[in-house]
């Protein structure tokens, strides 16, 4: 089994708030070129973006670096 980039979690939920990336980053106010990088898989979580992901999703921002650990710890 292949291990999920945080970025492919981060698109699912997302999309389980009933909105789009770009409705969310500018929520968020993560810069258009870093959301595409992360929901890409070309870039990490990180600390910075994991804050804001915590506080959107109402989850801690160790929820985002766990998958972020998990998914480097696999290769």
């Amino acid at each position: 089994m292949l291990p999920i980039h945080p970025g492919v979690l981060l698109e699912r939920a997302i999309h389980a708030r009933g909105t789009d990336p770009d409705d969310f980053r500018r929520e968020a106010h993560i810069p258009r070129k870093l959301m595409r990088l992360v929901l890409s898989g070309e870039r990490p979580i990180s600390f910075g973006l994991a804050m804001r992901l915590g506080r959107i999703f109402g989850t801690s921002p160790w929820v985002w670096i766990a998958f972020q650990e998990r998914f480097d710890k696999s290769f």
